[in-house]
């Protein structure tokens, strides 16, 4: 850490304490959940950011680097989740618009779209994977200037009533217009005259729908922009020589691949820039060893669509090597181990259904008919099974996700994206496989490692299905008695409402979940706010969490009170995952308006407070600077210090601020403000504080001399507010 960065010390060994209730009985052999899995579960310790070692103005390295002059220090997963710091609803992190511009290629038509975007407004269509996003990006970044504050809008915003809220923000990008609330021309010059009042542009990105952009040219007289990406020449360039500026090395890299490839025969005309990104990506990290290169062909993404039918048909004769392709496929990326007990258990799962027919004799050696074969244990070598499925088993690796180091040998495919285009293929042309595949997953196993891929696949499941049946298998998930099922159900909730047309409806199903009977499906509700879903919508998450909260207090008798545990333990994890995920502010604001209605248990309330404190970075920020919120967090504090159930919590997070002001200086700011303030009037709570710190501080802790020379003018009779 270097010295003028602020202390973390909360975030170092997980975010819980240990005496929060348990959140389910063990059923059908699954154990309680604690709130760190629970965390982990819905994604939390991914954004944490890795390992931290509190030492100020030390110089640490926390994590293994590799590379020449390019050091990495990510994991192999690391794309995945990628989509988790994606806006929906809100501000566009400046990181994501500088990524977009990052060996950018301007298209041909990009001129012509960037005046249309000066009067204001631009619709932008394309196909996936042909840059829309990027492009749209760039537009606004061009048009808007470097560095203007950009905001993402949901497709579901309606925006007839939409209002610009952030009047700093220059530039809106809104992903597609929800179907059934077609744009008429009365909201279009609204929008429009909105823009210019605001002195700001958007860009509204489209499908490659013709219908749709019919309707747009015949009832608007709009034009959309048509987003054909420039030459995959063009943009391999660009890139290559944003990812290596060196000329030289440029061409050392270069001269290993065309010893085995011409670089004309790669670049073929159908790649889009997604996968023209792919191939700079493998020259470069080949890092000019021709061996390495000598097999990108087979390597490379852009023909993988085409021979997913062959390569179903190649192993659909052969259960074992069908059964480990799908657990491949779902679970790329992991260890063989538990790759190969996923196949296992779904092929015995499957009791004959991944095999047609089998042909036997009978005891008498007689011929007999063709039939299931449900107890067919037959199994090959690892081996054998990688090379069937086009898979490999990469060099043995050490991970240090968890409580403890583990060593690895993933599985992974030799085409990227090839897990994705199986599953997409058999869900959507094999409707018995699919209620296979959701039977076998909805029972996996506890480990966050499984758990996470699954959600990813049954959100995804429910885009490439549709129709109104599309959340009908995430559903189940969420009435499931399982608490895993429940956390998969939430990751999944997050993945489908990346569709602009599915995000209406788990919308819909959360709010009514949110007040439901079943204490299931209202804990599903508060994973889910606490995962992707709510993550990219924050002000929804909190909306539905106030919901749960009130429905608690409304709810009476034992068997209720054992249910409501169960669902403030989820709704506190979710609040600790948005506060942590980077809406300090606005989690705070809502605990208080929460407090100001009294419309919710205030000691509810009150010890989601005390889980916040102990991620005290934004706290020590407001305190130490004297921030205009500075004055509510010491109110509210003082509250939780004066209510009993609240104070114990409380109480030891504000001695460990004060233990780490013996040593950095923002903390140590914080706590002298802080404690000055409760020391202006005591009550029992402050009261009690200043005794725990006078028996536990030590010389140099923030805050012991204003304790003690509080706790001395008490002693003394002085009880009146001082100065």
């Amino acid at each position: 850490m270097t010295p003028g960065e602020e202390a973390r010390p909360a975030e170092l060994s997980g975010p819980v304490s240990a005496d929060l209730p348990p959140d389910d009985e063990p059923i059908g052999g699954e154990d309680e959940h604690d709130v760190t899995e629970l965390f982990q579960a819905i994604g939390g310790d991914a954004r944490a950011g890795g390992s931290f070692v509190y030492a100020p103005h030390g110089n640490i390295n926390a994590g293994s680097v590799h590379g020449g002059q390019r050091v990495h220090n990510q994991s192999e997963r690391d794309g995945r989740r990628q989509r988790e710091g994606r806006v929906r609803e809100g501000p566009v992190p400046e990181a994501e618009v500088q990524a977009a511009a990052f060996g950018f290629a301007p298209p041909e038509w990009f001129d012509a779209a960037l005046g249309t975007l000066d009067q204001g407004l631009l619709f932008l269509a394309g196909r996936p994977g042909s840059g829309r996003r990027t492009a749209a990006l760039n537009l606004l970044r061009a048009s808007c200037g470097e560095g203007a504050p950009l905001r993402a809008l949901d497709s579901v915003t309606e925006l007839d009533r939409w209002q610009p809220t952030d009047t700093s923000a220059r530039g809106y990008l809104m992903d597609g217009l929800f179907p059934s609330r077609p744009l008429g021309p009365g909201v279009l010059g609204h929008v429009r005259s909105l823009l210019e009042k605001a002195k700001a542009r958007m860009v509204i990105v489209l499908p490659d729908d013709a219908s749709l952009l019919h309707r747009l040219e015949q009832d608007l007289h709009v034009n959309p922009t048509v987003c054909v990406p420039p030459p995959p020449v063009l943009v391999f360039g660009e890139y290559f020589e944003a990812v290596v500026p060196e000329q030289r090395e440029r061409e050392r890299l270069l001269s290993a691949l065309n010893r085995t490839h011409e670089l004309g025969d790669l670049l073929v005309p159908e790649l889009v820039p997604a996968e023209v990104v792919e191939l700079v990506t493998a020259v470069v990290a080949a890092d000019g060893d021709p061996e390495t290169l000598s097999d990108l062909h087979a390597r490379l993404s852009h023909r993988v669509e085409r021979e997913v039918p062959d390569l179903l048909k190649g192993a659909s004769g052969d259960p074992d090597t069908l059964a480990f392709l799908l657990a491949a496929c779902v679970y790329e990326g992991l260890d063989h181990r538990l790759v190969r007990e996923e196949a296992d258990r779904l092929l015995k799962l499957s009791e004959g259904r991944l095999t047609a027919v089998l042909s036997g004799a009978d005891t008498q050696g007689g011929e007999r008919a063709e039939r299931p074969n449900p107890g067919f244990v037959f199994r090959r070598s690892l081996t054998e099974l990688l090379h069937a499925v086009h898979a490999v088993r990469k060099e043995r690796e050490i991970r240090t996700g968890g409580a403890y180091a583990h060593s690895v040998e993933a599985v992974v495919f030799v085409r990227h994206r090839q897990a994705e285009a199986v599953l997409r293929h058999v869900w959507c042309e094999y409707g018995q496989l699919s209620e296979l595949l959701v039977e076998w997953l909805r029972d996996v196993d506890r480990s966050s490692d499984l758990t996470r891929p699954v959600g990813e696949f049954m959100g995804k499941a429910a885009r490439w299905g549709g129709g109104r049946r599309a959340l009908r298998h995430i559903q189940a998930l969420a009435e499931s008695r399982r608490t895993t099922s429940r956390l998969i159900a939430a990751t999944a909730l997050g993945i489908a409402a990346e569709d602009p047309v599915l995000v209406a409806e788990v919308r819909y199903r959360l709010q009514q979940w949110s007040g439901a009977v079943s204490p299931r499906l209202r804990t599903t509700v508060a994973y889910a706010c606490g995962a992707e879903f709510g993550l990219a919508r924050p002000d929804l998450a909190l909306r539905l969490l106030h919901a749960l909260l009130v429905g608690v207090r409304s709810r009476h008798g034992e068997e209720a009170r054992g249910d409501d545990d169960k669902i403030l333990l989820a709704v506190r994890v979710a609040v600790l995952s948005l506060f942590q995920a980077g809406n300090e502010a606005k989690v705070f604001g809502r605990l208080l308006d929460w407090l100001g209605a009294e419309q919710c248990d205030t000691e509810q309330v009150l010890s989601l407070l005390g889980q916040l404190l102990q991620t005290p970075r934004w706290f020590l920020r407001e305190l130490a600077a004297n921030y205009p919120q500075s004055g509510l967090v010491v109110d509210v504090i003082r509250r939780a210090l004066n209510t009993e159930s609240s104070f114990d919590a409380t109480c030891t997070a504000l001695l460990r601020w004060a233990e780490w002001g013996s040593w950095d200086e923002t903390p140590f700011r914080a706590v002298e403000n802080l404690f000055a303030a409760l020391a202006r009037f005591m009550c029992f709570g402050e009261f009690r504080l200043f005794v725990e710190m006078e028996e536990k501080g030590a010389k140099g802790w923030a805050g012991l001399e204003t304790a003690r020379a509080s706790l001395d003018r008490w002693r003394a009779g002085e009880r009146r507010e001082t100065a």
